[in-house]
């Protein structure tokens, strides 16, 4: 299945179990329709947000991929210009290795976690509790009922995959 297609059936999942909460909460109140909804329309931008965060970053990371150079530098070179110590150096060396890479990691994943988007999602997030807050009509089960329409649409995701991947 491709990426997109997936990405497709996840918003599906999600926009069905909202009409779901969305009917619930027309039963329940006024009050229960608007948390519901200013809760899963945060939850839901700081997910949609952070995604395209990362494949702002998969891209950009994509891009410089082509411009990545040998990691041997000029030393390296001259002192074995044929590789015939790489072994050793690599069994030496490779703890440290470990921890550049994770430290690289870091510091590529870091522009994701700390990109415009996210921060963005996390601003709908707290401006719609305010929001509710402000307005004196905040309650906590409806808001909380409203949040929980993503982990419960990825949760049943998960499974829908995994019972297209076996068929």
């Amino acid at each position: 299945m491709t990426m997109m297609k997936s990405i497709n059936i996840q918003i599906v999942i999600y926009i069905i179990l909202d009409i779901f909460v969305l009917i619930f909460s027309i039963f329940k109140g006024y009050m229960w329709v608007v948390n519901t909804q200013i809760a899963f329309l945060s939850a839901f931008g700081i997910v949609l947000l952070s995604f395209l965060s990362y494949v702002k970053n998969i891209n950009k990371q994509i891009k410089t991929l082509g411009d990545i150079v040998d990691d041997r530098d000029y030393i390296d070179e001259l002192d074995d210009p044929y590789e015939l110590y790489e072994d050793d150096k690599k069994e030496a060396n490779d703890k440290k290795s470990r921890v550049k890479i994770s430290m690289k990691n870091l510091a590529k994943s870091k522009s994701a976690a700390f990109s415009l988007f996210r921060i963005l999602g996390y601003g709908i997030l707290i401006g719609g509790f305010f929001l509710l807050l402000k307005m004196k009509s905040f309650q906590i089960i409806p808001y909380i009922v409203g949040i929980s329409v993503i982990p419960v649409g990825g949760l049943i995701n998960i499974i829908y995959q995994r019972k297209l991947d076996r068929n």
